[in-house]
């Protein structure tokens, strides 16, 4: 059932009943809203506004052990917090709640009509839970045989994909692979389904497991834009509890959906670097630079790779490695790298020199090198910043 079909079947609960009510998901969040006129309160308001039911409202609700609930009950309303009482009908199948109806009441009393038409909706939104579902199902069964990288799963992955005809198998796509602690919050994998990944006019395939988030997309061009991306990880970063990362890594354009393992791996690669690097939230493959190197190579690889005069500033001197980091980002701009760090110009030739010490001469570009790997292989390592 489409989104507008579910938005008809609570606008109609709303008018046959008077009151305004919401749909919501298993974890809570917002699906479809009757209009709201004269009647809401502040829980109400703060869900319309953030299109997403806060942690704050969740809380509020635990209480009432809303999973474990199979029958509409009242919610008693607090007036000093500014809230209604409200009717709660549990969306329930086979011992499972796959969503929640709530209607915003005048009074604790509700109707036996009333509670006749919820049930009518509940109902029909029961047929379309189950429906979505099953697609869902299907559909990260068929992204997951299609970055396998095995042969057979991906033919299975293939013909199922032709069978739909809802994804062009002749055009060349891209991967991306969302990841981060705010992963584990059940809202936010719920919300990853419709968060809105490929460019407009892009098809897309999109999967979701307990460890992440999978989209193939299609691609018209080489460039990358990403602002669809971002602005999809903001709208799921919204529903995120407060200071939880999100993060994404985007493959490389391939040449068709045969090419898919490759380029999830890659976006697996990225979403690495997306994790230690705090101002990154969105790593393409194409711009990864000297990670895509060192992604690629084992933990004991990528540490015997890290050069000794390296290691030992990080320990002894932090202080001087962050100095070293700067002047080599900022391809040693005297005067960028002493605002950067926010120190005087005098203290920066200083540190150079202390840098120099430890046999790292930043003037010389193999030394300017070995210091940028270094510390991006440590990065990789968790070693880089020090925690």
């Amino acid at each position: 059932m489409d989104p507008a079909a579910r938005e008809r079947i609570v606008t109609r609960l709303a008018e046959e009943m008077g009151l305004p009510v919401v749909l919501e998901d298993a974890a809570q969040q917002p699906i479809a809203y009757s209009p709201h006129h004269d009647l809401t309160d502040a829980i109400r308001r703060e869900t319309i506004l953030r299109r997403s039911t806060s942690e704050v409202v969740v809380d509020h609700f635990r209480p009432y052990r809303l999973p474990e609930r199979d029958q509409p009950f009242v919610i008693p309303g607090d007036a000093a917090r500014d809230l209604l009482p409200r009717l709660c009908v549990p969306i329930r199948h086979q011992e499972v709640n796959l969503g929640y109806l709530w209607v915003l009441l005048r009074s604790m009393g509700v109707t036996e009509a009333q509670l006749e038409a919820a049930g009518d909706a509940r109902t029909s939104l029961l047929r379309s839970f189950l429906a979505e579902d099953r697609i869902r199902e299907s559909e990260t069964e068929t992204v997951l045989d299609l970055v396998s990288g095995d042969p057979e799963r991906g033919v299975t992955a293939l013909t199922d994909v032709e069978a739909r005809g809802s994804f062009p198998t002749g055009r060349r796509c891209r991967v991306l692979v969302c990841v981060g602690q705010a992963w584990e919050y059940p809202p936010v994998r719920t919300g990853f389904w419709g968060a809105g990944w490929a460019p407009a006019g892009q098809d897309q395939l999109r999967a979701v497991t307990e460890r992440e988030g999978i989209v193939v997309f299609t691609a018209g061009t080489d460039h990358l834009g990403t602002a669809p991306i971002v602005a999809a990880l903001a709208r799921l970063r919204a529903v995120a509890r407060e200071g939880e990362r999100l993060v994404v890594g985007v493959g490389s354009l391939v040449g068709g959906p045969t090419q898919a393992p490759r380029a999830y791996r890659q976006a697996r690669m990225a979403v690495r670097v997306a994790l230690i690097e705090p101002d990154l939230p969105v790593a393409s493959w194409d711009r990864l630079g000297t990670y895509r190197y060192l992604t690629q190579l084992p933990r004991e690889l990528l540490a015997d790779g890290v050069d000794g005069r390296v290691q030992r500033l990080v320990e002894e001197a932090p202080e001087l490695a962050v100095t070293a980091e700067a002047y080599v980002q900022q391809a040693g701009a005297i005067t960028t790298v002493a605002e950067a760090l926010h120190i005087h110009r005098t203290t920066l030739y200083y540190r150079l020199r202390a840098i120099a010490g430890f046999g790292l001469d930043l003037g010389r570009g193999e030394d300017r090198t070995v210091v940028d790997v270094g510390l991006q292989a440590l990065r990789l390592l968790g070693r880089w910043p020090a925690p």
